[in-house]
């Protein structure tokens, strides 16, 4: 099956409904069960972060974070990505600089995603199918 990996962006702006058309449409593919959405440990981290800090344009950021929280436990379509060997393996050869960027690239290599669902300048300048 096709896999995607979201960057905490991609995530906040898929919760917050306002996502660019290309990467709804890797979202709107995975909730119609043709693809997943892989979500880094980071990624889930860094969402929650801004969500309590206020940064996301939720009504109840707290309530989004237990819907996100909910559907990687409960749903096919977003997945907890978790570090392999693999992915360690190619963290240490990656060019990326920035740490969450770089776990975030690993898992994609790793995991043999069709893309990275990402705004991010580094993510896209690192060679891997990014989609925005």
């Amino acid at each position: 099956m096709k896999s995607y990996v979201a960057d905490t962006v991609s995530l906040a702006r898929y919760f917050e409904d306002s996502l660019p058309s290309k990467a709804e449409m890797a979202f709107r593919e995975a909730e119609d069960g043709k693809a997943r959405i892989l979500v880094p440990g980071i990624v889930i981290a860094e969402f929650i972060y801004i969500a309590l800090k206020g940064r996301l344009k939720t009504p109840d950021p707290k309530a989004t974070i237990r819907e996100l929280l909910s559907e990687i436990q409960a749903s096919t379509f977003l997945q907890q990505a978790t570090m392999t060997q693999d992915s360690w393996e190619r963290f240490l050869e990656s060019k990326v600089r920035e740490l969450h960027d770089r776990i975030i690239h690993s898992i994609s290599l790793s995991s043999n995603a069709s893309g990275i669902i990402t705004n991010d300048e580094e993510l896209k300048s690192s060679g891997f199918r990014t989609i925005w």
